[in-house]
Formats: structure tokens, C-alpha cells, sequence
């Protein structure tokens, strides 16, 4: 007499690891290790003040000058260096999905020579622009210059995004030259740009700052809006 088995029971799933986890995860980390080189930076200078000048500081038992040492130098400098960061990792994002190639970054499609080139011309020949500040005539310098590199690189069919990249890299190339040739010109009127161009936080401000803030977020907050049409982008035509 054969005996019927009994069927085997199907195993249970896996449990699946939500996808936001390993995002929220690294988030975590990265802010961690944020606050730990902010940190880091305001105990960095010429002027005495360490770790446990900034523990007196949150316990509201440190020496007055303190406070001001960072208010005047060490926070504006970390406050630009953050939103910098925060803009230039925004910007090569949009670039790169736009372009639909990896290489794509404000240098090499010229963006950052455009916005130097234009500051450095508009010092350097004494032209005055109202209602406009040094940080819109950067813009616009950007802006023409990033159509100037889409108008060399039309065409080319699957190749496009490569022109794109060559003809960013040689319109950067071109534009600081440019700069380089104002700069030795006119030497007087250009003073304090050569660091501006290099990136530096020294002249970095809390007024600076503000002015430029407001743009950081909502550009970001119009990209993260945008991003799931931007990311079909990268399927191609």
C-alpha cells in the first residue's frame, strides 16, 4: 500500500531590506561625518581656541572672545564651505543626468570659467551694472558661457555627449586664459579676484552668505522636484 507524501511547504521569503534603509543609513553616516570635520575646523586656526574652548561655549561657560573668534572667521568660512559643497554636488548631479554623461561637471562644461570670466571682465574694464551684484553678473557669465559650449557641441548624433564634454573642456580652457590675461592687464582693478577664482573661503561672510542661500535652496529643492524626469533622461531617446 504506497502512501501519498505529504507536499512540502514552500519556505518563507527572505525578508526584504526596505531600499530606504541603506539611503538613510548612508545620510546618517554622512552627517556624522560632517559634524565631525565642521568640528574639526573651528578648533583650526592661528587663534587658541581647541575642543575645549567650543565644550565651554555650548555650556555657556567660555570666555567671550571665543565667540567672537568664530563669529568673525572660523563659522563664516565653514558656513560657505558648506553651501559651496552643497551647490557644486547639486549642480554636477543635474549636469551629469542632463548630459547623460559621467564626466559632465561645472569645469568641464565651463560653467565655473564662464561665471570667473565674466566677474574678472566686468572688474577689470570698470563696467557698472545696476540693480546687478557681483554674484548675478557670475551667473549670467555662466549661463552664456554653458550656451555658448551646447551651441559648439550640437549634432553629432550618439557622439554628442562626448563634443559636449570636449567642447566644455576647450571653451574652459579658452575662458581662463582670458582671465589670466585680464588679470596680468589690469593688476589694480582686478586685486582680490585671483583668490576668488581659486576658491577660496577666506573673504567668505555671513552676508555673503545670506545673499546666496536663498538660490542653494531652491535650486536643490527644484532638482529633487525634478529629479524623476531628469533621471529618464538617462534612458536615452
Amino acid at each position: 500500500m504506497s502512501t501519498l507524501s505529504s507536499p512540502a511547504r514552500p519556505e518563507a521569503p527572505a525578508p526584504r531590506v526596505p531600499r530606504l534603509l541603506p539611503t538613510a543609513a548612508a545620510f546618517t553616516l554622512t552627517v556624522g561625518a560632517l559634524v565631525a570635520l565642521a568640528a574639526l575646523h573651528l578648533t583650526q586656526g592661528t587663534s587658541e581656541v581647541d575642543a575645549g574652548d567650543l565644550l565651554a561655549l555650548v555650556s555657556g561657560s567660555a570666555d567671550p572672545g571665543v565667540w567672537h573668534v568664530l563669529e568673525g572667521a572660523r563659522l563664516p568660512r565653514l558656513a560657505g564651505a558648506v553651501l559651496v559643497g552643497i551647490a557644486l554636488g547639486a549642480s554636477g548631479v543635474l549636469l551629469q543626468s542632463v548630459a547623460r554623461n559621467p564626466l559632465a561637471s561645472p569645469d568641464t562644461l565651463a560653467v565655473n570659467a564662464g561665471a570667473y570670466l565674466a566677474v574678472t571682465a566686468v572688474a577689470a574694464f570698470g563696467i557698472t551694472l545696476p540693480f546687478v551684484s557681483g554674484l548675478g553678473v557670475a551667473f549670467v557669465g555662466a549661463l552664456l558661457t554653458a550656451g555658448l559650449v551646447r551651441a559648439l557641441s550640437a549634432g553629432g548624433g550618439e557622439s554628442a555627449t562626448t563634443r559636449l564634454i570636449l567642447a566644455g573642456s576647450a571653451t574652459a580652457m579658452a575662458a581662463n586664459s582670458l582671465v589670466s590675461l585680464l588679470i596680468l592687464l589690469f593688476q589694480e582693478e582686478t586685486t582680490g579676484l585671483f583668490a576668488w577664482g581659486s576658491g577660496s573661503l577666506s573673504l567668505a561672510g555671513f552676508h555673503s552668505m545670506a545673499q546666496a542661500a536663498p538660490l542653494v535652496v531652491l535650486a536643490v529643492a527644484a532638482a529633487m522636484l525634478w529629479a524623476p524626469r531628469l533621471d529618464l533622461l538617462r534612458l536615452g531617446d
